[in-house]
């Protein structure tokens, strides 16, 4: 838990296909664990308890973070990331809750310190270079209209409704997702602190 800023959430998505990687990226060694760990330990260190929605076959994962986050299962995860969210919404306990692609694991503990603290009861979006990234922080509030996106509207567009507000950081981690087998040699051989920058530049998280 962060100081002042109460108790909050952590959806991991993780039922991504991979594509672009030709591999799984979650179990890619990353700082001395795997990618996933890693994302999910940042998200431990700030004080978050943690829900990762998996693919139906992956059953590496729950074994992996039994100790570590509870596990729900997007039965069709080629329906995207909205029906992935949607399916770890029932597992939200707290006021608030951060939602993060797993494939983002230079985002550290204190970006998600720095969003809680704002205390805001409305979206919080991180924001670096002018781009928004991720984690997002949404109040719990928004689970029902969540559910109830029409067709045709995004959740992109409801959370701006819902008056968004943003966080400016110098940390471009925010924008850093290691998306394909270049994004994922260029953290392995320049080291984390010059990943967050060079990944930053040229990810697609915005």
């Amino acid at each position: 838990m962060v100081d002042g800023a109460g108790s909050f959430d952590c959806i991991v998505l993780a039922a991504g296909a991979s594509r672009r990687m030709g591999r799984s990226k979650l179990y890619l060694s990353f700082g001395g664990r795997t990618l996933i760990e890693t994302t999910v330990g940042h998200a431990l260190g700030a004080g978050a308890r943690v829900i990762v929605v998996a693919r139906p076959e992956d059953d590496r994962l729950a074994e992996l973070l039994a100790r570590d986050a509870e596990i729900v299962r997007n039965p069709d995860p080629e329906r995207g990331m909205l029906s992935s969210l949607r399916e770890a919404l029932s597992l939200v306990s707290a006021e608030r809750f951060f939602f993060i692609p797993a494939d983002m694991p230079l985002v550290g503990s204190g970006v998600y310190r720095a969003m809680a603290a704002l205390g805001a009861a409305v979206p919080v979006i991180p924001r670096a270079r002018g781009r928004s990234g991720h984690p997002v922080l949404l109040p719990s509030s928004l689970i029902p209209a969540i559910r109830a996106l029409p067709e045709g509207k995004t959740l992109k567009e409801l959370i701006a409704e819902a008056g968004a507000v943003y966080l400016d950081l110098e940390d471009e981690s925010v924008l850093a997702d290691i998306d394909t087998a270049a994004d994922y040699e260029a953290a392995a051989a320049s080291g984390w602190t010059a990943a967050r920058s060079a990944l930053g530049r040229s990810g697609a998280a915005g």
